[in-house]
């Protein structure tokens, strides 16, 4: 396990690097906020990485290479100039850190999304039971 401490511009953060049981590579940020004391730093390693370690447990994004750059295949020069400047305007992932985390903030993103239909499902199911309730008692004539 490898954990760096630094600062990103805005804020002190901590990127921690490790290999699951299955032998797979994991990464995740946490942000401390202001400059981290040694008792800071201390308290998350003991109090609080367990509980980062487990919320990405369940995660399991494999981390594939570019299939596009193991083709040896001849393509045409216009088209290969395309390629290689949209390649130029695609973000810079620098590290297997960065490839990591943002695996894990995806999968997380289409958890919540997931998890936020379901709850806009019910709450409409709510209503229209509600709804129906009131029709009913309306027509009892109460």
């Amino acid at each position: 396990m490898k954990m760096t401490v630094y600062f990103d511009g805005a804020f002190w953060a901590a990127l921690v690097e490790y290999t699951d049981a299955k032998g797979r590579y994991k990464a995740f940020r946490y942000v401390f906020g202001k400059e981290p004391k040694d008792e800071d730093v201390l308290a998350f390693i003991y109090g609080d990485l367990g509980k980062w370690q487990s919320r990405y447990a369940h995660i399991d994004t494999p981390i594939e290479a570019d299939s596009s750059a193991l083709s040896p295949k001849k393509s045409n020069p216009k088209r290969m100039q395309r390629e290689i400047n949209k390649a130029k305007r695609r973000p810079i992932v620098s590290t297997k850190a960065q490839l990591a985390i943002q695996e894990i903030h995806d999968s997380l993103k289409k958890e919540r999304r997931s998890q936020s239909k379901q709850e806009r499902e019910a709450a409409k199911e709510l209503r229209y039971r509600q709804r129906q309730e009131k029709r009913r008692q309306k027509k009892k004539g109460h």
